[in-house]
């Protein structure tokens, strides 16, 4: 009786392992293909497995791994199942899996040879790394284009100081210095933001024209479409920007009282759209035009042109000054916004 007992509790065991192997077996989110060591043939095959190639069960056995994709040819089936021999278990890593539909996915295989007492199989566990490979590769990308960025940014950071030093004493430099960087890093800032797809012009202007942002709308006039411009065009406009409002607020017309500022922009359309952005200044001191050109007039003039590959130019009429920046729209805008500006156009 107790012999009994103890082979019906055995037998309970059993079913119980059994059933709890079959859940995680088909439940699993990892394909699985078990195979014969000897023939090297699928005989078994869980649910995930199929849905991953396209294929039904009783399509799967009887297969060997390259009829199904996953191992270049029999060449290669039979040097795994040496390997195996020798050490019972293989990784194999971004092997290429294509799909009955053609579909091509990127999969990480772990091959163990067990024995199940009167023969040799091999338990496959497939794992889909797809997703995973993108994301490395995105990662990577963006690792890489943070490092160009980078390079370039302390390029320009270089060729700031460097002529930024040629202007008066060493006080003078470090004031300046320090505020052409604080106006980079505000458009950085926006960049970052963004992620890096762009700046709405709008944005750009109240950053770089921190300081009177009391005065926007009343001494600082903006009008002009939505625009979004490029990195390269915001990092060069925006640095134009701010050294016209620093200009400004020493020697021009807000430095009194009285005088506005009124910065305009357009995208004018036709065979060659254009991007066109002006600074008129009015109601501030006579103008007095500089007796020498500092890096200044190199920041509103060489670096904003090339930053577009556009035209610059500025006047210093009695009046106030003026400024005005030409570029093929397609080097100013973003894609999405000169694709929004063309749907706007009449």
């Amino acid at each position: 009786m107790t012999d009994v007992t103890e082979r019906n509790l055995i037998d309970k065991d059993l079913r119980v392992s059994e059933t709890r192997y079959r859940r995680l077996f088909e439940c699993a989110h990892d394909g699985v293909v078990i195979l014969d060591a000897g023939t090297r043939k699928i005989v078994d095959a869980n649910p995930f497995m199929t849905k991953l190639l396209g294929y039904k069960h009783s399509e799967l056995v009887g297969k060997e791994l390259y009829e199904i994709g996953l191992l270049k040819d029999e060449t290669e089936s039979k040097a795994m199942i040496r390997e195996l021999n020798s050490r019972n278990q293989i990784r194999y890593e971004d092997l290429q899996l294509e799909s009955r539909t053609g579909l091509h996915k990127e999969v990480e295989v772990i091959a163990n040879l067990y024995n199940e007492g009167d023969r040799l199989v091999i338990q496959c566990n497939i794992r889909d790394i797809t997703e995973r490979k993108i994301a490395e590769e995105h990662v990577s990308m963006l690792m890489a284009e943070i490092n160009h960025r980078a390079k370039n940014l302390l390029a320009v950071v270089q060729a700031i100081a460097n002529q930024t030093a040629k202007e008066g004493s060493p006080a003078t430099f470090s004031a300046r210095l320090s505020d052409r960087i604080v106006a980079l890093a505000a458009g950085q800032d926006l960049l970052v933001r963004n992620q890096w797809l762009g700046v709405e012009l709008s944005d750009l202007i109240a950053a770089q024209l921190d300081h009177f942002r009391d005065w926007i709308g009343t001494r600082v006039l903006l009008d002009g479409p939505v625009a979004e411009l490029t990195p390269d065009a915001a990092q060069g406009i925006g640095m134009a920007l701010h050294e016209l409002g620093t200009n400004a607020a020493k020697y021009g017309a807000l430095s009194n009282d009285a005088g506005t500022v009124l910065i305009t922009w357009q995208v004018t359309h036709g065979t060659h759209p254009a991007f066109s952005i002006t600074w008129l200044e009015r109601g501030g001191p006579k103008v007095q035009p500089p007796t020498r050109s500092g890096f200044g007039q190199t920041l509103i003039g060489r670096m904003a042109q090339a930053a577009v590959q556009g035209v610059a130019e500025i006047h210093f009429a009695e009046t106030g000054v003026s400024w005005n920046l030409n570029a093929p729209a397609a080097n100013v805008l973003t894609k999405s916004s000169l694709g929004q500006t063309w749907a706007r156009s009449p």
